[in-house]
């Protein structure tokens, strides 16, 4: 006969009493084989098990990947937006994207988080919206944390010097460290966590001093466009065929150092062993002309054309 709901819950409270990461996550996964039933109260205590067991992987993936300090393979740069409630955070996002979140007057209108997407100088960003933090937020809310972790870029968005003080504490708490600028070896996990970032802030509050991070106003919608893309740093590498016709996609990198092996490898990393050799136009289609080899430097811009052995 299945044990009463209220037992249940006590029981898990004490068999997780204590336990954090992965500790914890081999208890839930314990108690999850013990509760057999998947019914009424049951299945809602399961439910929850499973969410914060979803929790817990998620942000030790991302305290793994910092500790051994990877690269991410990034296509896409993501954005977060983050803030205290009612900071502007929907509002910024379909002013950016042309998207439409629902904007509220009330406290905590985002419960989930929300997306949007735009493109700038040839790169397309993803925008995503946390639900707003609050002061000791992220101790229980490791769903949020796990995102925040793993993100490219911080916009920090706020309407007074406590939004920001909140925020940035909170930061500090979880030992994230905000910088310029993406660093040179690209999205690489780092421990502490390294994260670039920007401010951005009503039109009349002052100069927010913190980590030397940039400070931008909120209704400048171009100038944080062009934030977010000089701090993301991006590589773009432009292709052309045959008949030099150069193609409007670039190839994307995110880190300081690219070589023609690097736009073999993303394109069809089956050709590199019939490689021959390429042709660089140097910053765009009307730079020098220049044929290099596959440890060739590129830079921002350039135009390579690629041949390979029949």
């Amino acid at each position: 006969m299945p044990k009463p709901y209220s037992v249940i819950n006590e029981e898990i409270k004490d068999a997780l009493k204590g336990k954090v990461g992965e500790e914890r996550a081999k208890e839930i996964r314990k108690i999850l084989k013990e509760i057999q039933w998947d019914v009424g109260d049951y299945r809602k205590i399961k439910d929850k098990l499973r969410r914060e067991l979803n929790e817990i992987e998620m942000v030790e993936q991302a305290r793994k990947a910092s500790r051994k300090s990877t690269k991410t393979k990034k296509e896409t740069p993501q954005i977060l937006v983050i803030g205290t409630t009612n900071s502007g955070k929907s509002t910024l996002i379909n002013n950016l994207c042309g998207t439409e979140i629902p904007v509220g007057d009330y406290e905590y209108t985002t419960t989930e988080p929300q997306y949007g997407a735009l493109e700038f100088e040839g790169i397309k960003f993803q925008l995503v919206e946390l639900p707003a933090i609050s002061e000791g937020g992220w101790i229980y809310d490791k769903s949020t944390l796990a995102v925040v972790y793993s993100t490219d870029c911080l916009l920090i968005l706020g309407r007074s010097f406590e939004d920001f003080t909140i925020v940035l504490s909170e930061l500090e708490e979880q030992n994230i460290e905000l910088i310029e600028k993406r660093m040179d070896d690209g999205f690489a996990q780092t421990s502490p966590r390294r994260i670039p970032a920007f401010l951005v802030k009503k039109e009349n509050l002052g100069l927010i001093s913190y980590n030397s991070l940039k400070n931008v106003f909120v209704n400048d919608l171009d100038e944080i466009k062009k934030t977010m893309f000089e701090i993301i740093k991006p590589v773009r590498i432009f292709t052309m065929n045959s008949f030099n016709e150069i193609q409007d996609q670039p190839v994307v990198f995110y880190n300081d150092t690219v070589i023609v092996e690097d736009v073999v490898n993303k394109i069809s990393k089956s050709k590199i062993d019939i490689f021959k050799d390429a042709v660089v136009l140097e910053g765009g289609p009307n730079g020098r002309r220049k044929r290099v080899g596959i440890t060739y430097e590129l830079h921002d811009s350039d135009v390579v054309h690629l041949t390979f052995h029949k």
